[in-house]
């Protein structure tokens, strides 16, 4: 891995879920006036308001990318409705499949919900690609000279996963245009565990203000993600 570029003008960090995915992003000046001055992006499903959007992808009889997300809960449905899916390739829930393979070779494929094949590899880049994109619609809003280039990519993963898996995700992200240079894989938990340092939690004695953890404070995390692997 070479080494990790820090010339950068903001920190951009995908949550790639079993369930939902979503991102958030925070400038180096909004850091260093208050940690918590983070962006994300609001999904929206009829009344449905959301910072994650399902983790369900859609691609057309030609394995090209068609939809993603609630979008592509919602198109699916209604092609099924009609019996004009089945072109279509439909993937949803399949992240965990990296963990499942203990044995994990980087150029399997995934079954989609009617067992047709693609190589995992298009299906991880994919997800990864337009979350990415997505992301930088909303940063170019407020900094519309913001390039790629510029952002320290962060990519959270899961801490059981093993290095096989952990570098199966980074090709998926380079495969999705993030530079080497660019990219940081964390591990979920102590993503997590940073978050809570700046969080306020602790209420001082005799007042309502709460203040973040003191120093030498101990805390547990816990990840009440999907609950099937809880």
């Amino acid at each position: 891995m070479s080494k990790l570029k820090d010339d950068f003008l903001l920190v951009a960090t995908i949550d790639f879920g079993t369930a939902f995915s979503g991102y958030a992003f925070s400038t180096k000046e909004d850091f260093k006036a208050n940690p918590l001055q983070i962006h994300s992006n609001t999904w929206i499903r009829g009344t449905l308001m959301s910072l994650k959007t399902s983790t369900c992808i859609m691609f057309d009889k030609d394995k090209k990318f068609y939809k993603f997300g609630f979008e592509a809960e919602d198109a699916y449905s209604e092609l099924a409705e009609d019996d004009n899916h089945k072109d279509y390739y439909y993937f949803r829930r399949f992240k965990m499949e990296l963990f499942n393979r203990l044995k994990l070779k980087r150029r399997f494929m995934l079954d989609d919900v009617m067992g047709k094949k693609m190589p995992a590899i298009d299906v991880f880049s994919a997800c990864i690609k337009h979350l990415k994109d997505h992301l930088l619609d909303q940063v170019r809003k407020p900094i519309p000279d913001a390039r790629e280039n510029d952002i320290r990519w962060v990519l959270t993963v899961p801490a059981i996963w093993n290095d096989v898996a952990k570098q199966f995700m980074r090709e998926a992200a380079e495969k999705a245009g993030m530079t080497d240079e660019n990219l940081l894989i964390a591990l979920e938990p102590e993503a997590a565990s940073l978050c809570c340092r700046h969080l306020p939690m602790s209420a001082l004695k005799g007042s309502q203000t709460f203040m973040p953890f003191q120093p030498n404070t101990k805390y547990l995390v816990f990840d009440a993600g999907d609950r099937r692997y809880c």
